[in-house]
Formats: C-alpha cells, sequence, structure tokens
C-alpha cells in the first residue's frame, strides 16, 4: 500500500514539543539501503539537494559534530543527538539564530517495504519571527530530499537485487 507524502504541521500546544513539519513516505526498498544513505553523510547531497556538502568530524555516532553547507552558501553547523543503528537518528542545527532539530525514522513493514518519517522542530529565542516561513521552507526542502531519498533507495534495492541473484542461462535448442 503506498502512501502518499504527506505534510503534517501540529500546533504549538502549551508546555508539549511538537514537530512543525512532519513528511513520511512508503519506500519499496529495505530499511538497509535507507540506513546506508542516512548513515553517509558525504553522499547527503545526493538525495538533500538542498544541501551542497556535508561533513562529520567522527563517526555516525551520536555526540558526533559536523556541518553542512547549502545551495545558498550557509554554514550549518550540526551534531548528532542520537543515533539507532538501522532505525533512526536525530541532529540538532543551528541556523542563523534559530535552532533545529530534525528526527529520521524508519520502520519496516515487510522485507522490501519501509515507512520513513522525517520530521524538524523548531525553536530558538527568535523562532518565532521566521516560523511560518520555516515551516513552508522546511516542508517543500524536507518533501523533496525524502522523494529523493525514496528513489534513490528504490533504485539501489533493485540494482542490488539484479546483480546480487545469478541470472538463469537460457539455453537454445
Amino acid at each position: 500500500m503506498d502512501l502518499p507524502t504527506q505534510h503534517d504541521r501540529a500546533p504549538h500546544n502549551q508546555g508539549v514539543a511538537v514537530n512543525d513539519v512532519n513528511v513520511q513516505v512508503i519506500v519499496k526498498s529495505p530499511p538497509s539501503e535507507i540506513w546506508k544513505l542516512w548513515s553517509n553523510f558525504p553522499e547527503a547531497p545526493l538525495w538533500d539537494t538542498d544541501v551542497r556538502q556535508c561533513q562529520l568530524d567522527g563517526p555516525f555516532q551520536a555526540g558526533t559534530r559536523g556541518r553542512c553547507v547549502l545551495k545558498s552558501g550557509l554554514e550549518m553547523p550540526l551534531k548528532l543527538e542520537a543515533v539507532s543503528p538501522h532505525e533512526s537518528y536525530r541532529n540538532s542545527a543551528r541556523l542563523l539564530w534559530i535552532d533545529l532539530e530534525f528526527d529520521h525514522r524508519m520502520r519496516r513493514l515487510s522485507a522490501d517495504e519501509t515507512h520513513v518519517i522525517h520530521s524538524a522542530k523548531i525553536s530558538g529565542p527568535l523562532s518565532f519571527l521566521y516560523r511560518g516561513l520555516l515551516r513552508k521552507a522546511l516542508a517543500k526542502a524536507m518533501t523533496t530530499a525524502l522523494d529523493n531519498l525514496c528513489r534513490l533507495a528504490e533504485q539501489r534495492a533493485s540494482d542490488t537485487s539484479v546483480h546480487g541473484k545469478t541470472a538463469t542461462p537460457l539455453h537454445l535448442v
């Protein structure tokens, strides 16, 4: 069952942290392909086309810092806050005077289908000034990134299954 990419914008409740942007999709690929894409930061521009370059200053684990350079040229320092191998990771970033928290989660639905959710929270002292604009920009960027991730994971899963199996030879009679 294919679910369309969705954008859920939850209202802010008093004292309750909510995601400002939530985008999800069903990917026809095993979680391992998605994990390979997520955990290879230098390859992030292949699916997250809003970034020009990404790097981590250490292994893909909680506490590691790094940075992404956006297409606009802005440099965004980041930190991996939590990493659950082959399930999820969360990173925080600072863009200008706004704190961003990105959550990446996946859940295996079957051998070849995975539900992937990317969400973002916007906070910081000046976030109220830009929340509406940022929600709109993040929803668009995250939808594009998730669509690209989906296509790339499905392509790589397909390539693996085609090249990973031995073809049955044809015999002429």
